[in-house]
């Protein structure tokens, strides 16, 4: 089930670095190994990653406005370091826009210009091996912790 590339490199199926993911589905769900981009070939036996997440809780202490929570997909982090998602998001919440949205968007703007090409030109490929060439999947969700904590009793926190 797990192939290595080097003694670092180690992949699920020969496509996936971490056994929790999100997203993915194709390695958790054999109804979705023949949607487009990936195809796991035979022998296939999922579930390869488990679909249950390890949970761990954390006080929150001094939260300011413009902190944030990140959860992104590798998509997004072969194109963003972490400073430059979070100046996104928190630009994105001042101007009351979606701060997920914003990481996307940027993520796809950088893929296409890595490649030469337009959003649209992008935007246009269809699902599938070609797009795949040019981005990952980019699937994002924020949490903002200012506005979290404000809403939140202190004893939860």
């Amino acid at each position: 089930i797990v192939r290595c590339r080097g003694p670092y490199s180690c992949y699920v199926k020969g496509c996936l670095q971490p056994t929790y993911s999100l997203g993915d589905a194709y390695l958790k769900y054999a109804y979705f190994n023949h949607f487009p981009g990936r195809v796991v070939a035979p022998p296939y036996k999922p579930p390869y990653i488990k679909t249950v997440p390890q949970i761990t809780a954390r006080p929150l202490h001094n939260i300011q406005e413009g902190d944030v929570l990140i959860l992104g997909t590798d998509g997004v982090w072969d194109y963003l370091s972490d400073q430059n998602a979070v100046d996104l998001a928190s630009r994105a919440i001042r101007r009351g826009a979606s701060p997920a949205l914003a990481i996307v968007e940027a993520t796809l703007e950088l893929a296409a210009a890595r490649f030469g090409i337009t959003r649209k030109q992008l935007s246009d490929l269809p699902l599938g091996r070609q797009r795949r060439l040019i981005h990952d999947d980019a699937s994002v969700i924020v949490v903002d912790l200012f506005s979290a904590v404000k809403t939140c009793a202190p004893s939860k926190l």
